[in-house]
């Protein structure tokens, strides 16, 4: 895989970093591949490798876990905020070189990064995969250590909740022929099947075809990798 590298950075501390894997722009799709919580691009270059076996190039992103270990509420919109900007300047660029297939591949906080990215934030994200999602507040609340520093700097779920609330309900506009799909499994206590519904259906009043897809596990980490793990199945379920 040919590789380059970017970092984002925000005052003196880095919130993410980026590195592009695969064959020239030119000559294949462009996904957008957003890690999980805590996880390097190393750890999943097995996932960057079956995707670009398939012929596609990887813009991959990384984020910092201060996002959740700093229990800090702002950090997580600032976040947002940047790889969304930073994605639309590679875009722009691949766009000036006659690119234009693009399409996305998140997990966990990365696939919530990426469900803020949609719409009218940047148009040209036409498909891709959510390999798991819903509530971001109650997703960390259910991690003991995340909750705990939370709670230690003073906040509550209902308080963590409303801090996150424009980044939960985001205004897409129209998805008119966008089409994504959500991996999920019933034995995910971070993220479960239950939670999604009002989320898919937000995307599909808006015009998006969305559809399920549950995958066997036995908890959030299991449910990501093997969401991972069928990233090139997952894509071909959402341009095809």
């Amino acid at each position: 895989m040919t590789r380059s590298v970017q970092s984002g950075l925000a005052s003196a501390s880095s919130l993410y970093q980026c590195e592009e894997f695969g064959p020239s722009p030119q000559s294949a799709a462009t996904i957008i591949f957003v890690c999980p919580f805590g996880t390097s691009i190393q750890r999943v270059r097995f996932a960057i490798r079956r995707l670009c076996r398939e012929g596609y190039r990887v813009m991959a992103y990384q984020t910092t876990s201060a996002v959740f270990m700093d229990a800090d509420p702002a950090i997580l919109p600032e976040l947002i905020s940047q790889v969304r900007g930073d994605i639309r300047a590679r875009i722009a660029e691949l766009k000036s070189q006659d690119v234009t297939d693009f399409g996305f591949f998140g997990s966990s906080l990365g696939s919530f990064i990426l469900y803020n990215c949609i719409g009218r934030e940047i148009p040209d994200l036409r498909w891709g995969v959510f390999n798991t999602g819903g509530n971001i507040a109650r997703g960390l609340w259910r991690i003991p250590e995340l909750k705990q520093r939370h709670v230690e700097r003073g906040w509550s779920l209902p308080r963590l909740e409303e801090a996150w609330a424009e980044l939960q309900w985001p205004d897409f506009g129209r998805l008119d022929g966008c089409r994504f799909v959500f991996v999920s499994s019933l034995r995910d206590r971070v993220a479960p099947l239950s939670d999604i519904s009002q989320y898919l259906e937000s995307m599909r009043r808006a015009g998006a075809e969305v559809g399920v897809h549950e995958v066997p596990a036995i908890g959030h980490i299991t449910a990501v990798t093997v969401g991972l793990w069928k990233g090139p199945h997952l894509v071909r379920m959402v341009r095809t």
